[in-house]
């Protein structure tokens, strides 16, 4: 299939052309012709399969078939998770826009807003924003988004992982409720993913998935170095950072203070680095993705932020020194290497507070990672064996539990043969009243009776209770023996009552 046999305007199919597309993805074969057809789509891709274009371009079609924009609002709402994933789109429409004559627009956060309140009253057909950013300047009521009617919802999935739900509803809730819906999503395999695709799509929504979401690239190498040690662990970096074949690296870290402290090691050894995070000022952020893309930079230390969507082209490694906290977010970094199907490297640096997380990701991949060594450099330590670790894990959490068990809350009835009590002179039991109110004891049994008869009956129940018994836990903490079925009955019975009010 060409993208001739899209039901495409000529000059999209032009610019496609000039740009070096000759044929549209698995992606884009099967979700624009659903597009173009008025359906809302719920579809996944792997990363770096084209799904940019995928719904841009019928979204461009989509303002090329209406007549011209009267008012100020935009009649496409494409809603991205991070501002450089937005930005990149927007690089995308305005390679078109130029020659469409179409508006459009930016809202992401880190920039004045009265820069946006500008773009917002000059009016734009098409607009992209992070959520966030726009729900504040609808507060202020400089948002018209009355003439919307399609709202693109870009990496879903990990919008749901920033809190976005919730902004997400309320957004939909300001555009007309007659428009179509199209959410890109990583995976489909989410509850949240569902839930929010219940709330937001029609209920005929069509559901489009390519291949399989958790599949990493064929043209890309994956493997693991494992560090002993930070000290190791900086050695081994040192030595993969320093490999002439890289083009530009781009390594990943899971924190604010991680990246500057990356960012002073490369430097110091004399590598053009900058760093990439969220609480990066937005001026800061697009200058240093400049610096990437125009190679004044070999490296860039990154979070997650750089993970999602970026088209870096002249990428030609990942250097993982943290692994990522969620597995699926390992195959979103990896794929930033060998973009538009070159040869790209994945590396991870693992050490021992990172290594559980190997095996997290390789069940997710449902295929191992490949073992690495540098020569001079190899592990002193052996691999942890995973069904050690598992046990490890098993018996800390049984022995947390047990630490949690308070005494008197949980008991274990005793086992053994109940102790022995003496002979009941009667159904009431050995401590019966006399009249006077005193408790009866043999002496005054005897006197009572004043017979032969009660002295042997009272011998025979001296004998019994002089006679030795087994004793139990009950006895050993303070119990009268004569009474000790009755406390173990009654401490039992108290746990159970205390675990029902708890």
């Amino acid at each position: 299939m060409s993208f001739l046999d899209l039901d495409l305007d000529l000059e999209l199919q032009q610019h496609l052309i000039e740009s070096g597309f000759s044929s549209p993805t698995p992606i884009q074969q099967q979700s624009i012709p659903l597009t173009l057809d008025g359906q809302d789509i719920l579809a996944t891709a792997p990363t770096g399969s084209g799904k940019t274009l995928a719904f841009l371009l019928p979204a461009l079609q989509h303002l090329l078939d209406q007549p011209p924009r009267t008012g100020l609002s935009p009649r496409v709402l494409i809603l991205s998770p991070t501002r450089e994933l937005a930005s990149q789109i927007l690089r995308v429409v305005e390679s078109f826009a130029a020659e469409l004559s179409i508006d459009c627009g930016l809202i992401v956060g880190g920039v004045p807003y009265g820069n946006q309140k500008q773009i917002m009253e000059a009016g734009m057909d098409l607009l992209i924003a992070t959520p966030g950013r726009l729900l504040e300047l609808d507060e202020k009521d400089w948002v018209d988004l009355s003439d919307v009617n399609l709202l693109i919802i870009d990496e879903a999935d990990r919008m749901l992982d920033l809190g976005f739900q919730e902004p997400l509803n309320e957004i939909a809730s300001l555009v007309p409720t007659v428009h179509q819906t199209l959410m890109f999503s990583a995976t489909l395999e989410s509850a949240p993913i569902q839930l929010l695709a219940g709330k937001l799509l029609k209920p005929d929504a069509s559901q489009v998935a390519v291949s399989n979401a958790r599949a990493m690239a064929g043209n890309i190498e994956h493997s693991i170095l494992r560090a002993d040690n930070d000290e190791h662990k900086l050695a081994l970096f040192k030595s993969l950072i320093s490999d002439e074949t890289i083009d530009q690296a781009l390594v990943f870290v899971n924190s604010r203070k991680q990246v500057e402290q990356w960012v002073a090691i490369v430097r110091a050894m004399g590598i053009m680095c900058d760093g990439l995070h969220g609480e990066m000022d937005q001026g800061e952020r697009t200058l240093h993705m400049k610096q990437l893309r125009r190679g004044r930079l070999k490296v860039l230390v990154a979070t997650d932020v750089a993970s999602r969507g970026l088209d870096l082209a002249n990428i030609t490694h990942v250097i993982n020194l943290n692994l990522p906290l969620k597995a699926d977010s390992y195959i979103h970094r990896a794929g930033r290497a060998g973009r538009d199907g070159s040869q790209g490297i994945a590396v991870s640096i693992v050490d021992s507070l990172d290594w559980p997380r190997v095996g997290r990701i390789e069940r997710y991949l449902q295929q191992p990672l490949k073992r690495r060594k540098i020569e001079g450099l190899e592990p002193s330590k052996p691999e942890p064996r995973a069904d050690k670790q598992a046990k490890k894990s098993k018996a800390k959490a049984k022995a947390k539990k047990k630490a949690d068990i308070k005494p008197g809350k949980s008991r274990k009835k005793l086992k053994g043969p109940r102790p022995a009590t003496p002979r009941q002179p009667d159904e009431t039991g050995d401590q019966r009243s006399s009249a006077s109110g005193k408790p009866r004891t043999p002496s005054t049994d005897r006197a009572q009776s004043g017979g032969t008869g009660a002295n042997s009956r009272n011998d025979s129940r001296s004998k019994t209770a002089n006679a030795p018994r087994r004793h139990t836990g009950s006895d050993s903490r303070g119990a009268k023996p004569g009474n000790a079925r009755s406390n173990g009955t009654r401490a039992s019975g108290g746990s159970r009552d205390s675990k029902k009010r708890d």
